[in-house]
């Protein structure tokens, strides 16, 4: 009797939640819930399209703009199963399932699977949007652990990492941050010196037509660490690369997020195209949300 008076109970809030969820969320640096789109750098609009159908639409604020980042469909197919269809910049959206469970008001586990592997996994404070609390665990394709982050109101606190081959990478890394790092050299010197260094290097480029994305982290000295290739078909050329921007000279002014220097991953698309390096749009960037990192 008391088994199933909890599963009415539960049903009841999970209903509440649904219902519930719909309407307008800002967010400022590093997923905070702030008041209003002045604070915001993120916005979420939650739209009901029905009682097992949702649409959520995010925007970023990039240099005073506000730019669409991402489009999920949402529906709910019953015993918690909710099936996301999620766009951002690529040709075919992404088909995830995220499987919810509540354990109480204000209190759900989740675990988001594709058809091949498992995602993440963690908790949340509420059905629909997440909003992330306690831990959360996420994988690489290939199945290997990718990160076990701590989350206090949806706000990033902690986390430890690997790369896809097991190995540890750097712990307490932030992905969005109140004031940025700034390369002191400024941008051209690192275009000069990137172009300097392939040519250098006498690599051939005339078969190559790819954009490569190296990583790194900006540690609390100003000092660079942990530079990979994140996306690169050419092994030579990923290797050219990562040696190139550990050997970057100059300093880092360190990221602040809460008044405090904390460690950052950036990351940078390079684009090789008909025998030449196109730096027109290069940019530093990070990897703000999970769906969209690389």
């Amino acid at each position: 009797m008391k088994h199933i008076i909890w599963l009415c109970l539960a049903a009841i809030a999970l209903s509440l939640e649904v219902t519930g969820q719909e309407g307008t969320y800002y967010y400022g640096p590093n997923s905070k819930p702030v008041e209003n789109q002045e604070e915001a750098i993120t916005i979420q609009q939650v739209k009901k399209r029905s009682e097992k159908k949702f649409v959520i639409e995010t925007t970023r604020r990039v240099e005073e703009k506000w730019v669409k980042a991402q489009k999920e469909k949402i529906r709910i197919q019953g015993n918690g199963i909710l099936k996301l269809m999620i766009r951002t910049d690529g040709l075919f959206p992404k088909k995830i399932y995220r499987e919810m469970e509540a354990m109480g008001p204000g209190n759900y586990l989740f675990r988001e699977t594709t058809i091949n592997s498992l995602v993440r996994s963690g908790g949340s404070s509420t059905f629909i949007p997440l909003h992330l609390e306690g831990s959360v665990t996420e994988y690489h394709p290939n199945g290997e652990k990718k990160s076990i982050s701590v989350y206090r109101d949806n706000q990033l606190v902690s986390n430890q990492n690997w790369l896809p081959d097991g190995t540890r990478y750097i712990d307490s890394i932030f992905y969005s941050v109140d004031q940025e790092p700034e390369y002191q050299m400024g941008d051209e010197f690192f275009k000069s010196f990137l172009i300097k260094k392939i040519s250098d290097s006498k690599l051939d480029l005339t078969q190559i037509e790819d954009q490569v994305v190296i990583g790194w982290v900006v540690m609390e000295s100003g000092e660079i660490d942990g530079v990979i290739a994140l996306k690169g078909k050419a092994p030579q050329l990923n290797q050219l690369l990562v040696a190139t921007i550990t050997e970057l000279p100059g300093y880092w002014t360190p990221a602040i997020l809460d008044g405090a220097r904390v460690r950052y991953f950036m990351s940078i698309p390079l684009n090789f195209l008909q025998r030449e390096i196109n730096f027109q749009e290069v940019e530093f960037s990070s990897g703000v949300m999970h769906y969209n990192r690389y």
